[in-house]
């Protein structure tokens, strides 16, 4: 009987012990990926990359190649930022600059919002309550001392790529005097691999804690955790929670929850609530995933014979006149090898999408070829690893009922 007791003890600590890992891996992921950032630059200033993203670019997952990035990481313990945006140089130049705090709660300074002729904004640091994402604000709350303010602007094409540069070059975050600027040291490991911590992931969380305690509005840690994080537990337990919250995050991978046509979504977005699980499973796997409203994507799951996607064979996807993706703004499709970094192939081609030069369209639509065999034509040809792959579709600014996950792309049929 005393045996059934402590093995009985022995899980409910384990259970807890996989709780606080999944309420804490999103600040334990925001924390490495601060400090390998800023391990290359330091903090405090925005740092404009001039390129699109290539498959040699491995530091966050499910990158873009349809936007410059800008990124920059603060402290708002140390006073007010204030972030200007330039006017941007014609109407249709998509931009959004997010903002995350250290939970990865996301809020949106953006083209949606506050059009294309420029804008400044106050960022405050205030954990009292929750921003109101449905309207334009010139002051802004974050609920953590430490943002991550991460700046897009649309290239529109290989000619387009200097003005687009020119539009980068004006977004710009104030600091206040006395701001830290010292580059960091790196983390003690990958930001997508907590997990391999084990037991040292706890002192991880203690440390950021201290940096970052969690808003006011932000899920609530129960008693029994708070106890476990606090006091002096057997490291197997502690392993063995680590362990079983990566089960369960790696159970949930993307979070798609509506499925349609072999294409699934996730149809909350990066708006979780008091929903822990999701909040850990889009850190792992989608750091800096957007709202709905901003960002739609779609991953496929299967073909059109419910197979895994396979890069030996060839798919075709084919939009009917008309029936283009729904996006105010651009849509894009685009292949990730199984780790979501980009195949790396001869065309150093990732994504195709409505903005590529070239794309050729009939009386039939659009259609367009993923994997397999290159064809004669590479027009409408997206490459694709021999074996297993994943493939996105992104909307951004979608239609109402891409919002509300009620459009899906067609099938993926085999060819």
């Amino acid at each position: 009987m005393n045996k059934i007791k402590r093995d009985q003890k022995k899980d409910l600590r384990i259970e807890m012990a996989a709780g606080l890992y999944i309420w804490g891996l999103p600040l334990v992921v925001m924390h490495r990926t601060r400090a390998l950032h800023c391990s290359r630059g330091g903090p405090g200033r925005l740092q404009h990359r001039l390129e699109l993203s290539t498959a040699r670019d491995r530091t966050v997952v499910g990158p873009n190649n349809d936007t410059l990035y800008s990124s920059g990481w603060y402290d708002l313990s140390k006073g007010d930022l204030g972030l200007q945006v330039p006017p941007m140089d014609h109407p249709n130049r998509y931009w959004s600059v997010m903002l995350l705090d250290a939970y990865t709660q996301v809020t949106y300074v953006s083209r949606r919002q506050y059009g294309v002729e420029g804008t400044s904004v106050r960022l405050t640091y205030d954990s009292r309550k929750e921003h109101d994402h449905s309207r334009r604000a010139d002051l802004i709350p974050i609920g953590t001392p430490t943002v991550w303010v991460l700046v897009r602007a649309l290239v529109e094409g290989p000619d387009d790529l200097e003005r687009a540069r020119a539009v980068q070059k004006g977004f710009k975050v104030i600091v206040p005097p006395d701001h830290p600027s010292a580059p960091t040291i790196t983390p003690p490991g990958r930001p997508d691999a907590v997990h391999l911590a084990g037991a040292l992931f706890f002192d991880e969380l203690r440390e950021a804690l201290l940096v970052d305690p969690p808003a006011d509005w932000h899920p609530k840690l129960a008693i029994e955790q708070q106890r476990l994080l606090e006091g002096k537990v057997d490291p197997d337990i502690l392993a063995a929670g680590v362990a079983l919250g990566n089960e369960r995050v790696r159970a949930v991978g993307f979070g798609a929850d509506r499925f349609r046509n072999g294409w699934g979504t996730r149809s909350k977005g990066t708006q979780f609530g008091q929903d822990v699980l999701a909040r850990a499973a889009c850190a792992q796997f989608t750091l800096a995933g957007h709202h709905r409203q901003e960002n739609s994507s779609y991953s496929a799951r299967n073909d059109d014979m419910g197979e895994p996607l396979d890069g030996s064979r060839r798919l075709i996807l084919r939009f009917p006149p008309g029936e283009e993706p729904p996006a105010k703004a651009f849509w894009s499709l685009t292949v990730y090898g199984p780790d979501m970094f980009f195949y790396d192939n001869p065309l150093n081609r990732y994504s195709l999408g409505d903005r590529n030069p070239g794309l050729v369209r009939n009386a039939d639509g659009l259609s367009i070829t993923i994997g397999g065999d290159p064809p004669s034509d590479f027009s409408n040809w997206l490459p694709a690893p021999a074996g297993p792959y994943r493939l996105g579709l992104r909307l951004y600014e979608g239609r109402s009922d891409v919002v509300e996950a009620t459009w899906f792309p067609p099938p993926l049929v085999r060819f």
